[in-house]
């Protein structure tokens, strides 16, 4: 490993006292030792901020930075800005990853030629069980559209930012978008068309897991309709590159308003258009080739009864 090069691995740092030591002693444990651990302390007020500091003793590998408030894109920007590794990648503060990892991803990606390395990840709920994101997909190497496409179905990975080693000099051009949630939305995207090969590997790497304060968990704010902007956004981009993945993308547009419509309560002023939106452009799921049987349900049960679409989108993901 000494040959090997130095990757960087960002932790943004919020209130996050509960689950930070979880998260940091899970990239301790890499198998991969040349590494630069970055803890981004987001002027934390509950003790997080000590632990990042007591951490940074301890290791050599950890940096500590303190900064006021300025969210996870901006905490995440600040990461990226002190990264001297050749890769980066990103671990979430109330997440964890498996010991492999990054040598899994780093192996990958210099064994297959690769710009990126991507992985699969299971996501664990407070009732201690466990779900599975890989569908039995091989690893494989896509080009730059077959991983939009794929990316954008969600078949074996998602546009989170994590899960992802990419290269530390992409972000010269590319920053997360600050102060707009769904930031991932707006920036995985731009680095994988920046890129010619990317590496899926199979194995369910990364953990994520839910709580009470993810942001699907947290009282409806307005600010949830960045999803909507930055996932247009990113359906523009990838239509004037990629015109015949237009369906595809067409069928994220409408994703990205079934994922509010299921949040937002229905006396909100703003739901009507999402409602007339969904019936303006519900061509784009029902007579579309890439959509899927649960989105043409999901359509026609949101046009015809906003509640109990509500109510079965809750049921579906019960666990």
């Amino acid at each position: 490993m000494i040959n090997n090069p130095i990757i960087s691995i960002v932790v943004p740092v919020f209130n996050s006292k509960k689950t930070l030591r979880d998260c940091i002693e899970s990239i301790l444990s890499q198998t991969y030792h040349n590494l630069e651990i970055i803890l981004v302390d987001d002027g934390s007020t509950d003790n997080s901020e000590q632990l990042v500091d007591d951490y940074a003793k301890s290791d050599k590998r950890i940096k500590a930075i303190h900064q006021d408030n300025q969210g996870l894109s901006g905490t995440r920007n600040t990461g990226i800005k002190n990264a001297t590794g050749k890769y980066i990648t990103f671990v979430d503060s109330d997440d964890r990853i498996e010991p492999n990892m990054i040598k899994g991803l780093y192996e990958a990606l210099t064994n297959s030629h690769s710009d990126i390395a991507v992985c699969s990840f299971k996501e664990l709920y407070p009732n201690g069980k466990t779900k599975d994101f890989n569908h039995n997909y091989p690893k494989q190497v896509f080009t730059t559209e077959q991983t939009l496409i794929n990316m954008l179905q969600e078949n074996g990975f998602m546009l989170s930012s994590t899960m992802k080693l990419f290269p530390t000099n992409y972000f010269k051009s590319i920053k997360f978008p600050v102060s707009k949630l769904h930031e991932d939305v707006g920036t995985t995207y731009k680095l994988i068309m920046k890129a010619k090969r990317i590496v899926f590997v199979p194995d369910e790497y990364y953990i994520y897991i839910h709580h009470d304060n993810s942001i699907i968990n947290q009282k409806f704010d307005d600010r949830k309709f960045d999803l909507i902007e930055l996932t247009d956004q990113m359906c523009d981009d990838i239509d004037s590159r990629y015109p015949k993945l237009k369906n595809i993308t067409n069928e994220r547009r409408i994703r990205a308003r079934f994922s509010i419509l299921r949040q937002i309560p229905l006396n909100n002023p703003k739901t009507e258009s999402l409602i007339t939106y969904l019936k303006v452009h519900q061509e784009y799921i029902i007579n579309n080739p890439e959509a899927t049987k649960t989105d043409k349900f999901a359509i026609k049960l949101a046009l015809f009864n906003p509640k109990l679409f509500q109510i079965a989108y809750k049921l579906k993901t019960k666990i």
